[in-house]
């Protein structure tokens, strides 16, 4: 398998150029930040920047609907993501012990669609990899044909744009593993001429005082981030950034309900910390009945956490961060446990009292929020 980037130049744009990444098989998310955003097939430049599938609800439905707008659509490119890999695994049959063992443990994934879709038996231990991959080449040649060939890179005269990020702007990388896999890699020590957007690692990962989802910019690396976490964290959401010469923008949306701000608050927040998933792991002092005294190694220090949120001595997406509330206004709703609940406003996670919330069914689901 020839391991080199491959890479996609496009010329100047003059509309918008909007970017999408990690839809993971979310469709009804994805069409609904496309309508959010106001998108124009026949003025605008869509670029998607990889993990098109797996892990979402509705694989095999996304891809096809992407594959209609690549047909479709004046300016319309996507790029290969890590989880879009599992295409070149089924037409290859490469490494088919490692994608059955993956398979096993990811219910939610584009083979499992398209097994179902085919009728044929589930996947399980005995399934013979050789023969599934067969059988789904026979039948699904097209779609897998479109995942295998995207491109690993996109770049205009002004932006590169990346899964996961770059060695360099001459060559990239020199394999392109490390174009799809790269972990936090706004904390990589680069400073590039063309801004670089990215995806693969949820923005919240760089977290550390409150839980913040929405795209970042590293000016000075001039990196832009735009994992939402969507469909990997119940927080996530999906972002869209929009680019028209110097005016940068961004859009989000989610799939969580939305309840209505009762009281204001205002609190101090003072020493607030977030537990991201990477640096979950806690080491339990002292358990009380509902609440643990922990030493995280991240925050390098002691703090009490919501036994809710320990699970096998890691608290993955723990804030104490409470969240100033306006009254009248709405937020998303993320967790309920006892008295408190954790939500969203303006892609900032927090928790409040619950009697601070009112649900409210009345609330339209594409209420749209663009400040």
């Amino acid at each position: 398998m020839n391991r080199k980037p491959v890479v996609q130049n496009l010329d100047y744009f003059q509309g918008r150029t909007i970017a999408i990444s990690d839809i993971h098989g979310a469709l009804d998310t994805y069409r609904k930040l496309l309508a959010k955003v106001d998108y124009n097939p026949e003025e605008d430049r869509l670029i998607l920047v990889g993990d098109l599938i797996e892990k979402g609800p509705q694989n095999l439905e996304t891809l096809r609907f992407i594959m209609k707008q690549a047909r479709e659509d004046k300016e319309f490119y996507a790029l290969m993501g890590n989880n879009d890999f599992v295409a070149k695994n089924v037409l290859y049959s490469y490494r088919l012990d490692f994608l059955k063992s993956v398979l096993l443990q990811r219910k939610a994934s584009l083979i499992h669609e398209m097994i179902a879709e085919s009728g044929l038996e589930p996947l399980n231990e005995n399934t013979d990899m050789d023969q599934l991959c067969m059988q789904l080449r026979k039948r699904y040649l097209a779609e897998l044909s479109f995942l295998n060939d995207l491109p690993h890179v996109i770049t205009t005269p002004t932006t590169i744009f990346a899964h996961s990020g770059i060695s360099n702007e001459e060559t990239f990388a020199d394999d392109f593993k490390d174009i799809m896999t790269r972990f936090q890699f706004e904390k990589e020590d680069h400073q590039f001429n063309r801004m670089v957007v990215v995806g693969h690692t949820p923005v919240s990962e760089y977290c550390s005082f409150f839980p913040e989802f929405n795209p970042r910019y590293d000016r000075r690396k001039n990196i832009y981030s735009i994992d939402g976490g969507n469909v990997l964290k119940k927080s996530g959401q999906l972002n869209a950034l929009i680019l028209r010469r110097n005016f940068m923008r961004t859009v989000n949306t989610d799939d969580l309900p939305k309840v209505r701000v009762l009281h204001t608050t205002q609190p101090k927040n003072e020493g607030s910390f977030f537990i991201n998933h990477t640096n979950s792991k806690v080491d339990i002092v002292e358990r009380g009945e509902k609440e643990s005294y922990v030493y995280s190694d991240h925050l390098h220090r002691h703090v009490w956490i919501d036994n809710d949120f320990i699970v096998n001595g890691f608290a993955s997406n723990y804030t104490n961060y409470e969240l100033p509330l306006q009254a009248g206004t709405t937020v998303h709703l993320v967790n309920i446990w006892n008295n408190r609940a954790q939500v969203k406003h303006h892609g900032v996670m927090g928790w409040t009292d619950l009697s601070n919330l009112l649900y409210d069914p009345i609330l339209e689901e594409d209420e749209f929020d663009f400040s």
